[in-house]
């Protein structure tokens, strides 16, 4: 029996079960296929809510605290398993919006400041982390600090006594905790009743074979994003698709992603896709992150429905469950 259980493998998962690693708990993970394979894996690493004043103000907060510590989290991951997360301060061009009412009065409540671009606004101050690099640092570093990780293990119900979570039940073996806490993204609502359900909103995305320096800074314009990582690469996402879980990529999506990408940087008209996917964020009914004590059983604790943010948000969003459970 682990003091805590907790259900799902991406980066929310990984980060909550560090976080309670390194508060002393012993603390055993599963996912229903293999850590970091899923929405965190498919995203684009922007440690930012792309529009973060149409959000509320715990995404906001989640976000500010994530940022503030992501450089050390990555570069100490980074010299605890030689897996480097690729954290860069890019800066964020942003095209549109940004001189909206909304993202004006959003700018003064919290006193943010931007450059004026020639194309824009420049946040100089967002990074970006390479998502698939991170989560196999993650991976490495959790076991390394004692996380027992089961894999292909799918929660299909709680174990429940006199109103109190146990634990789960799956298809070959009930696991035992003192808190159980329920990291499982686009798929919480499948296996838990929630009062706010969560779906999977799906995205697609592709990425570029370029060279260092055709884009320097992430760039966000209609609700999509250009991306260049550390080898020259170019990510290119994403799209916004409410149709459950399938997980099919469409030509269509393909050349559209490259057109935006082209149209604002000439020189990738020509360059290769080398890779075309699509993942499922966890958007929830009310738009908003889900976490905190479950409502009803005791012992059972949420930390899902971040939608877009939840590489953004996961170090804080981990440091508030540690503190639920602690302060117990």
């Amino acid at each position: 029996m682990s003091d805590c259980l907790v259900i799902g493998g991406g980066v929310i998962g990984m980060m909550s079960a560090r976080t309670l690693a390194m508060a002393g708990a012993s603390v055993t993970l599963l996912d229903q296929r293999e850590c970091g394979k899923e929405s965190s894996w498919a995203g684009g690493g922007i440690i930012s809510p792309l529009y973060p004043w149409h959000y509320d103000d715990l995404t906001n907060e989640l976000s500010f605290a994530s940022q503030a510590v992501y450089a050390d989290l990555c570069l100490q991951i980074f010299e605890d398993t030689g897996i480097n997360p690729q954290y860069i301060q890019s800066g964020l061009l942003m095209m549109n919006e940004y001189d909206s009412l909304l993202a004006t009065q959003w700018m003064d409540k919290y006193n943010i400041n931007y450059q004026h671009h020639a194309d824009g606004a420049l946040f100089i101050n967002i990074a970006q982390v390479r998502n698939p690099r991170l989560l196999q640092a993650l991976k490495v570093d959790i076991l390394n600090k004692g996380v027992n990780i089961i894999e292909h293990a799918q929660a299909n119900d709680l174990l429940i006594k006199d109103n109190q979570v146990i634990g789960v039940k799956t298809k070959n073996k009930d696991y035992f905790a003192q808190d159980v806490v329920v990291c499982s993204g686009a798929w919480s609502s499948k296996w838990l009743k929630l009062t706010d359900e969560v779906f999977p909103m799906k995205g697609q995305m592709i990425v570029l074979k370029s060279t260092k320096g055709v884009v320097e800074n992430i760039v966000l314009d209609q609700g999509r994003y250009i991306i260049p990582r550390a080898d020259g690469r170019i990510l290119v996402g994403s799209t916004m698709e409410n149709v459950g879980f399938d997980g099919r990529t469409d030509i269509g999506v393909k050349k559209s992603l490259h057109e935006f990408a082209y149209q604002r940087f000439p020189a990738l008209l020509n360059a290769k896709i080398e890779h075309h996917w699509a993942g499922f964020r966890p958007a929830s009914l009310s738009g908003k992150v889900i976490l905190g004590r479950h409502e009803q059983f005791e012992h059972l604790l949420i930390n899902t429905g971040h939608f877009r943010n939840g590489l953004n948000m996961a170090p804080a969003s981990a440091d508030k469950i540690k503190q639920l459970i602690i302060n117990a």
